[in-house]
């Protein structure tokens, strides 16, 4: 039988050692006292488990949990999920291949709503796989569209709206597009993001961001509906990191982001481990 008790930090000599690679991956949360709850499975004076839970204020009607024991610990998830309010939903996140973690999710009634896709690739080898696509020609920097109020702010309402529309399942925060602007400007290559105008528009763009001195990553992208120009907008960026001497680049890419998600074949998603999120809400 097991005791869970609500603690304010773990002490790693009473942890079982099957998990304690675990409790690697949540310390830096625990150190900085950025969670909610805490919970451990005791027997005897052995851990053999714990939970943390954690709120984001981007998604304020979610609770997020993890969990991680030597053997699966119903009452652990049992009690993670007890105080949910006030938020009406509950998310846990893993890797695909942690059968035991996602059964015993299932079991406990979560189901999955999205996979996420975190790859690194050769420049040349995405280059290569859209060979046969057009480059837009009314393509702007980010740092040339700043300069036009008027399209600073079509950009940002348009930016605002994509994130809500592609994350309906988890709701975003509803706030100003120029706290947007604020929070996305802080970090992407304002020369080599770019941005597509048409009759005075903003008809698609893609963020990238430097992460180290060769590589960068693929961020916030977007489009109206009703055109067809991402792809040749990645292309366009690609060519121009490559004459920068870049060589390779990240996506993060979620099913739920369908703007994103045009790029699955391309990058080869399917074949590719998926990060998975799953939803429990408290209205079943």
């Amino acid at each position: 039988m097991y005791k869970i008790i609500q603690v304010d930090k773990i002490e790693s000599q009473y942890l079982n050692q099957r998990i304690i690679e675990g409790l690697k991956k949540m310390n830096g949360r625990i150190n900085s006292n950025n969670y909610e709850e805490l919970f451990v499975a005791l027997k005897d004076s052995s851990i053999e488990g714990f939970g943390i839970s954690w709120t984001n204020s981007n998604h304020p009607t979610a609770k997020y949990i993890d969990f991680c024991s030597a053997i699966p610990i119903p009452q652990l998830m049992e009690r993670l999920l007890k105080y949910s309010a006030p938020h009406n939903k509950v998310i846990l996140s893993c890797w695909e291949d942690e059968i035991d973690k996602i059964e015993i999710a299932k079991e406990s009634g979560f189901s999955v709503f999205r996979k996420t896709y975190i790859e690194r690739y050769s420049i040349k080898y995405i280059i290569n796989r859209l060979q046969a696509t057009p480059i837009p020609h009314t393509g702007y920097s980010l740092r040339e569209v700043l300069i036009d109020a008027r399209l600073t702010e079509d950009l940002f309402h348009l930016l605002k709206h994509n994130y809500e529309q592609t994350h309906l399942a988890n709701e975003a925060k509803d706030i100003s597009w120029e706290l947007w602007r604020e929070k996305l400007l802080n970090d992407p290559d304002l020369d080599l993001s770019y941005i597509v105008v048409n009759d005075n528009q903003i008809s698609a763009y893609m963020f990238l961001h430097k992460t180290e001195e060769c590589h960068y990553e693929v961020g916030w992208m977007g489009k109206r509906r009703h055109v067809d120009i991402l792809p040749g907008l990645l292309k366009k960026q690609l060519i121009d990191l490559e004459a920068e001497g870049i060589q390779t680049v990240e996506f993060e890419i979620d099913t739920t982001d369908y703007f994103a998600y045009e790029f699955c074949e391309i990058l080869d998603l399917k074949s590719k481990k998926s990060w998975d999120s799953f939803l429990w809400k408290t209205n079943r």
